[in-house]
């Protein structure tokens, strides 16, 4: 028989070991043990149903059973999808007394999961780990166990004490963590273990994920923190409703400033209409309470010309009395927010209404001279307030910077975590006439900054800013142009500027440069 096994002659071995079988004459032990490999051939030829009647067989000799007379019977049952009959099989392991050796432990863990019986993978798993306590595979399987039997408390704990005993978490393993801390009333560790992932590069900061940990510090709430996440979403995805909550948000607190620049952002491009008035509205708010009434003016008609907020811009407009809109105004939204029917304009031509233009046809159709304010595009002021950054000097000019800043930032923010820092804004490229360029990053908190690392202090400032679409590349050209468009417009610029890389679907950089 065993001769044929070897030959791969399934039919005549399992021939043989019938015939031994009926001889007689063998004792039991020898008999359990023939069993026990007639079994194994069935199980090679694929008639399980047989290897089961075999192997009970062998367990119904009056003989201390063996494990793995259990296990190959579990075996036999499972490739006949009788799940019950696999959980009958190695629960007789237990009710025999039986010890299993770890291999083995395996096998039926296997057995016990693929037929749902999660609490026996519960108990076996937490034997495996108190034999190999490092194997991070038992560790996150006992917590997939957990979830199977909807204890969601035990699979955050389980989780959490892994992460102190820096067990290694994949991505996914880390936002289960998360989900289950959020799920068990805990936005606010949830947040933190997801910022920390990211921060240290264990999660990637997808939009997805940054929306996410937006809605975790807002459940929290925490909601400077939310803004900063919902800020970061905003720019990753490019995502024109995540940009208008942020707006809502700043609007709320009274930032009536960032309002703006985020509204401005948001509407780079030409916006879908649904979002059309909503944004006008809060632009048109925002203007309002900085004292643009001109601008508030247009940008509120702009929002009553689509549905969405058009009642409410309406009581806007009441509220500060304004002149009504001219049929030329009413004709199309015109403004930097526009969507498939109107046209984009800056900031600055809002005011400008039909009958402005019919008081000076002769301003209109004169030729502007070269270098003039007419032939250069208007520059629009803020003033930034002061920030604390975690930096780094280098050396290199600012065109041999840039391309290098992406993998300089990933080192940037692990050691900002390291110095027990907390981000509080996007990348800075920092130049200061004379000075080394500086790459930081806004703080909040204390950082305790070491080695080629430093905190500085940067004052608030007013500045001219404009936003350009970044290809990890800026040139000396941009620069130029900008600090000429500031002097023709009537500002001295101090030579001071900074660059805020923002991430997202179109990466931008936002060049600020101080003026007096």
């Amino acid at each position: 028989a065993r001769h044929y096994v070897q030959q791969k002659d399934y039919p005549s071995a399992i021939e043989y070991y019938q015939q031994a079988l009926k001889t007689g004459g063998l004792a039991d032990v020898a008999n359990r043990e023939m069993l026990r490999e007639l079994a194994q051939v069935y199980l090679l030829a694929e008639n399980y149903g047989q290897a089961a009647v075999v192997l009970q067989r062998a367990l119904d000799i009056d003989l201390v059973p063996d494990a793995r007379d259990f296990l190959l019977l579990a075996q036999a049952h499972y490739r006949l999808s009788d799940y019950v009959a696999v959980v009958v099989a190695l629960d007789g392991i237990q009710a025999n007394g039986l010890t299993l050796e770890p291999e083995q432990m395996r096998q039926a863990l296997a057995l016990y999961y693929r037929a749902g019986a999660f609490e026996q993978c519960e108990s076996i798993l937490i034997q495996l780990l108190k034999i190999d306590p490092g194997n991070s595979e038992n560790w996150h399987q006992l917590a997939s166990v957990y979830l199977q039997q909807n204890k969601k408390k035990q699979a955050l704990d389980h989780l959490t004490l892994a992460l102190e005993k820096k067990v290694p978490f994949s991505e996914g393993e880390l936002l289960l963590l998360v989900d289950l801390q959020a799920i068990n009333g805990n936005p606010f560790g949830a947040a933190t273990v997801l910022e920390e992932a990211m921060a240290q590069g264990a999660i990637a900061p997808t939009a997805t994920n940054q929306r996410k940990l937006f809605e975790l510090w807002l459940q929290a709430r925490e909601r400077e923190k939310a803004k900063l996440a919902l800020e970061n979403a905003a720019r990753a995805s490019g995502d024109t409703e995540l940009y208008l909550y942020l707006a809502q948000l700043q609007l709320e607190a009274e930032q009536w400033l960032l309002v703006q620049e985020t509204l401005l952002e948001a509407c780079a491009e030409q916006l879908e209409d649904r979002f059309v008035s909503r944004a006008n509205l809060l632009l048109g708010i925002s203007l309002l309470k900085q004292g643009r009434e001109a601008e508030a003016r247009r940008a509120l008609i702009n929002a009553t010309l689509v549905g969405g907020a058009n009642a409410q811009a309406a009581e806007w407009l009441r509220f500060m009395e304004a002149e009504p809109a001219s049929e030329s105004e009413l004709r199309r939204v015109r403004g930097p927010c526009f969507g498939s029917l109107g046209k984009q304009d800056t900031l600055e031509a809002l005011p400008v209404t039909e009958a402005s233009l019919n008081q000076a046809p002769a301003a209109q159709n004169q030729q502007a001279l070269p270098g003039s304010k007419q032939n250069i595009d208007p520059v629009t002021i803020k003033t930034v307030s002061k920030k604390r950054f975690f930096v780094t000097e280098h050396s290199e000019s600012i065109v041999e910077l840039l391309p290098q800043v992406k993998s300089l930032a990933t080192r940037l923010n692990v050691s900002l975590v390291k110095a027990a820092g907390t981000s509080d804004g996007p990348l800075h490229v920092l130049a200061v006439p004379g000075e080394k360029l500086r790459l930081g990053i806004p703080i909040r908190g204390t950082a305790q900054a070491k080695g080629r690392y430093r905190i500085y202090n940067a004052d608030a400032y007013k500045c001219a800013w404009m936003v350009v679409k970044s290809d990890e590349s800026l040139s000396l050209e941009v620069l130029e142009s900008f600090a000429e468009r500031i002097r023709v417009a009537g500002h001295e610029s101090t030579g001071d500027y900074r660059l805020v890389l923002r991430p997202g679907s179109v990466p931008t950089i936002e060049l600020q440069m101080e003026i007096n």
